[in-house]
């Protein structure tokens, strides 16, 4: 063998030796990937669990006019017109979305000063939670994950709305 075709042949075989390692290391990389990834029940998202954009939009279009004309609630949505409805109504749905790790960007003003001055008290929020609590259970969202989308309200959103007194 000349020298030029033992430096090719040598060449080649580190070249293979480094695909080699590169695919081994990709090997390793993606067995632990696979091995720390939790089942796929745990892996799916809330959203995914709820059902979905259209499931979290079905619950809303269900639960808010019962929140709106509760004589507990009602007071905070007089004097809405219908176009500012909708708009409220849609940017529920995305915030909903949004919080439970759907695909969904929550484009309106954060939560606390929307609420500054309503006065919402905690009666109000837990009468707002048994109304939601029911509605979800309507809707046929999983206990589990009913459980930890009221959570996920209490947590996320109610700081922000009830004023402290």
């Amino acid at each position: 063998m000349r020298s030029s075709e033992a430096r090719s042949v040598a060449h080649i075989g580190v070249n293979l030796m480094n695909i080699v390692r590169t695919l081994l290391a990709a090997g390793a990389v993606i067995g632990c990937w696979a091995a720390c990834m939790p089942s796929s029940q745990a892996a799916e998202t809330l959203y995914k669990r709820l059902g979905g954009y259209d499931a979290i939009a079905g619950f809303v279009d269900t639960a808010f006019p019962r929140v709106a004309m509760n004589p507990q609630l009602t007071h905070l949505f007089r004097g809405h017109s219908v176009e500012s409805q909708r708009r409220q109504r849609q940017l529920i749905v995305d915030a909903l979305c949004e919080a439970t790790g759907g695909p969904c960007f929550y484009i309106g003003r954060d939560m606390k000063p929307v609420h500054v001055g309503l006065g919402i008290t905690d009666e109000q929020w837990s009468t707002f939670m048994t109304i939601i609590s029911t509605t979800a259970a309507e809707h046929k969202f999983g206990e589990a994950a009913r459980k930890e989308f009221l959570a996920l309200l209490a947590q996320r959103f109610k700081p922000d709305v009830v004023e402290a007194r």
